[in-house]
């Protein structure tokens, strides 16, 4: 029997503190996207290094991009797989190939529960990709600036157009709208190389620090109602981070957070992408593969149902739901359909092992204060 791939789509409760008015333009007044040259820094050990707002200028621009309207009219993001120099097209998640699965789901996963206790450190990042919004899930990993967000490759990235999407931003704890957690605008991506230069999905992890946040606060003005921003701290000190791990092998217990929201296969739409959901089981001890992905190395949890919206979003080992924290060793990067049933029921992540760990280690030693 052929089994369906598809790729795992895009998609708190911190102490409230006083907070300091800052000079950021209100949103209501339309914003250009900024504009930045797609020129990797390549770094040691293959890890490259993309400006996304490279200045307090660029900052403020795309902070001011980000008007509550528009981050309502977001939707989850469709990434294509890199084109060949010979293709005119790329190839979206929903017309990827067969991939043979020789692992049956596990007996009894969790498919995809509300997370009541959600970690407040799981998020959303939005972004904008030619002239259209979307967003991912993504969550805080720690670093000594305070600074550090991971996610997926294709979340920072986009294989198609061949350069880093535009206006990104990280949004912790986000639920139904919510942003009263704070808004951090993407400083500098870091990634490896071969996602960038080959698409090659065992690479499809990303590690982006941010600016300080900010929250929008409304006011009205001539009887309308308005924002200005206000302060709202380092990203880890606001909604705290994981830890991270790597070269953990398989067979071990994850839980796995995100966003999802879109259809499965046999169209039924189960999710709405407004709140955390989770999900748990063991890691297959067989890696897994799919050519067309050029992934040969993912680790793969049978019996999560996450649909479009879930990619970037955290697998976390050890997760205490008291000190609400835990050790991320993967992000959430394709989706599966194992018994062709119509219905996605696994989900893989990339293998995180020393390569990862040293993207990771580039981008802890970046401060943006």
């Amino acid at each position: 029997m052929h089994r369906r791939l598809s790729l795992g789509f895009v998609g708190g409760l911190a102490a409230t503190s006083a907070v300091a008015m800052v000079s950021f333009p209100a949103p209501a007044a339309p914003a250009s996207a900024v504009t930045t040259a797609a020129l990797p820094t390549m770094l040691k050990g293959d890890v490259s290094s993309y400006a996304l707002a490279a200045t307090q200028v660029d900052m403020r621009k795309v902070a001011s991009y980000w008007s509550p309207d528009r981050l309502k009219r977001a939707s989850s993001y469709e990434p294509k797989t890199k084109p060949s120099p010979s293709a005119t097209a790329t190839t979206s998640a929903a017309e990827a190939g067969r991939a043979a699965a020789t692992i049956p789901a596990a007996s009894s996963p969790a498919t995809g529960a509300p997370a009541s206790d959600a970690p407040p450190m799981v998020g959303k990042v939005f972004f904008k990709v030619d002239d259209k919004e979307y967003w991912c899930s993504a969550s805080a990993v720690h670093s000594g600036y305070k600074n550090l967000v991971a996610t997926a490759g294709h979340c920072a990235y986009s294989l198609a157009r061949d350069k880093p999407v535009e206006n990104w931003i990280f949004i912790p704890s986000y639920a139904n709208g919510d942003t009263s957690a704070g808004i951090f605008v993407g400083h500098t991506l870091y990634m490896h190389q071969d996602f960038q230069g080959q698409g090659d999905f065992d690479r499809d992890y990303a590690f982006v620090t941010v600016y300080r946040g900010f929250t929008w606060q409304p006011y009205t003005d001539a009887g309308k109602v308005k924002y200005r921003s206000a302060d709202a701290g380092l990203l880890e000190d606001r909604v705290g981070a994981f830890h991270f791990a790597w070269n953990k092998g398989t067979g071990r217990r994850v839980q796995v957070f995100g966003y999802p929201a879109g259809a499965h296969p046999d169209g039924s739409r189960p999710y709405t992408g407004q709140d955390v959901k989770t999900c748990s089981n063991t890691t297959e001890k067989k890696m897994a593969s799919a050519p067309t992905w050029q992934l040969e190395h993912g680790v793969r949890l049978a019996g999560c149902q996450f649909t479009s919206g879930a990619s970037g979003g955290p697998w976390v080992i050890g997760y205490d739901s008291v000190k609400r924290t835990g050790w991320i060793n993967g992000v959430t990067s394709l989706t599966w359909n194992l018994n062709g049933d119509g219905r996605v029921d696994a989900v893989s992540t990339p293998y995180f092992n020393t390569v990862t760990q040293r993207v990771y280690l580039q981008a802890t030693r970046q401060s943006t204060s």
